[in-house]
């Protein structure tokens, strides 16, 4: 078997991999990457990344505008966005986990944000401020609600790979493509000497002082799918990578890595019924467009292949429901759901960029139901149930989680819940997308794993989807790119030293 020596080989060409290719590299290391996709499916779920979100800390404006040094003060002037402290941004994480998020990994998370975003900027990376976000006000001002991301990576997820893939090929770092990690190599001791890659010519074998696992969950692997998150997965959409199938989870876990986290846990999310089984980010992803994420149901309501609703549609913003609303869908029959607007909502949803997919409008709710093919008197029983529960006690405010509650159904609408009563009404069929999988490696806070007593694996980093104890049930949104991010940057500098 051909060998070959370096200091640090990075599994993965993500962004959590790309972050932590370029930390051990400013840190000193001699880093070879190594992608098992070939170079025009590279990237892995970061390239489908919708909106390409970073959540992170800050202080404001004066916080925001190093990341943003291309944007005039004049654009400035129109921007109103509140602080996001470090307690804030922790306190998020806790309340959609459910307390669960290991809290040393969560301090390491909210602590790193900022810092890691910033040196991304100072690194190369490009970001642009996220005005999809944004709610525009009579005076031209744009409004972010509390905690909602402010910045995303130029040019989307494509953009942060490329630009990432920029710096790498400044910098001369090596890079191998068609390359996947089959094995690694330990001493006596349990320690990682190295990395059996599988290659189009064969296998190879890379001497090194570390290795980085950050090549992506399990999400693309039907079976392990089955295993962990239950029956029916099998046959769920996958939106990000087909190559992201466990590979760095199984050959952590064959020299005794710890796993942790909520393996029976995965950020799925409402998308287009009509997405591919796999690169469903997109409804062409060749071409890349027309998104298929169907993030505006808090408008109005969603109903099954019944006519009945089945979740509180009106529970917080999207940004911390989104990763579990997925789920509840595959749950229903044929894991389909209608979400369902009257007129008095489509300025709304405008907003949320629902081109390409197909609209289902009809000037009665009953010929809406007939066109969708749903349970016709189920649906029409939902909405008059639902219409008479609506207060209508307070103005509508999609800025704010506004109050404007259900009262006597089941299951409530929290916030936003106005009457479906003005024609023509509009509906539009989605599924569950599953984005990433929870359940990963035990990584302490130099993000090196961690074995079954406990101890750091001598030489043995993760970073990104693969590592656990970050989300479970749910995560907010733009934390994940964060988590890779800021990971990557840990784990890099870690394994270099």
């Amino acid at each position: 078997m051909k060998t070959e020596v370096c200091d640090v080989v990075v599994v993965g060409f993500g962004n959590a991999a790309q972050a932590a290719a370029f930390a051990a590299y400013q840190a000193g290391a001699k880093v070879i990457i190594i992608e098992k996709a070939p170079e025009n499916k590279r990237g892995g779920n970061t390239w489908h990344s919708h909106g390409a979100q970073f959540r992170h800390c800050h202080n404001g404006i004066a916080d925001e505008k190093p990341l943003l040094p291309h944007v005039p003060e004049s654009e400035w002037a129109k921007i109103k966005i509140e602080p996001y402290t470090q307690d804030d941004f922790y306190a998020d994480l806790m309340r959609v986990t459910r307390g669960r998020s290991i809290p040393e990994l969560a301090e390491m998370l909210v602590r790193e944000s900022y810092p890691t975003v910033r040196w991304m900027r100072e690194s190369g990376v490009e970001f642009d401020i996220l005005y999809g976000g944004a709610v525009p006000d009579k005076e031209g001002n744009f409004r972010w609600h509390h905690g909602a991301s402010f910045i995303h990576s130029k040019d989307g997820g494509a953009g942060l790979v490329t630009g990432w893939h920029r710096v790498l090929k400044k910098h001369n770092i090596d890079i191998r493509f068609e390359t996947g990690a089959a094995k690694l190599v330990t001493d006596e001791k349990g320690g990682v000497t190295g990395l059996v890659c599988l290659t189009p010519d064969g296998y190879i074998q890379i001497n090194c002082k570390s290795v980085v696992l950050a090549c992506g969950g399990f999400q693309a692997n039907p079976a392990m799918r089955v295993q962990y998150l239950g029956a029916g997965w099998d046959v769920a959409k996958c939106r990000g990578s087909s190559y992201d199938t466990g590979d760095g989870h199984i050959i952590a876990q064959e020299i005794g890595a710890q796993v942790v986290g909520h393996w029976g846990g995965a950020h799925a999310t409402p998308i287009d019924a009509d997405a591919g089984e796999y690169e469903g980010g997109f409804l062409d992803p060749e071409t890349r467009r027309h998104r298929t994420h169907r993030y505006a149901w808090t408008w109005g309501i969603m109903v099954n292949t019944l006519g009945k609703r089945f979740i509180d549609e009106g529970e917080d913003f999207h940004a911390y429901t989104y990763a579990k609303t997925g789920q509840e869908i595959v749950k229903q029959p044929s894991a389909v759901a209608y979400q369902v607007f009257d007129q008095k909502m489509m300025e709304a949803v405008g907003r949320q960029k629902y081109s390409g997919c197909v609209e289902v409008k009809a000037d009665t709710l009953k010929e809406l139901a007939e066109q969708l093919e749903i349970n016709v008197d189920g649906f029409l029983q939902t909405v008059e149930e639902y219409n008479a529960g609506c207060l209508n006690d307070r103005p509508f405010n999609e800025v704010t989680r506004d109050g404007l509650a259900t009262k006597g159904v089941t299951p409530p609408k929290t916030n936003w819940a106005t009457k479906i009563d003005k024609g023509p009404f509009v509906a539009y069929a989605c599924t569950g997308g599953l984005t990433f999988t929870f359940g990963g490696l035990r990584v302490d806070p130099n993000c090196q794993v961690l074995n079954k007593l406990n101890r750091p694996i001598r030489g043995l980093y993760a970073a990104g989807e693969i590592t656990g104890g970050f989300f479970y049930y749910n995560y907010p949104s733009g934390s994940g790119l964060t988590r890779g991010a800021v990971t990557g940057r840990v784990a890099g500098r870690s394994a270099a030293a």
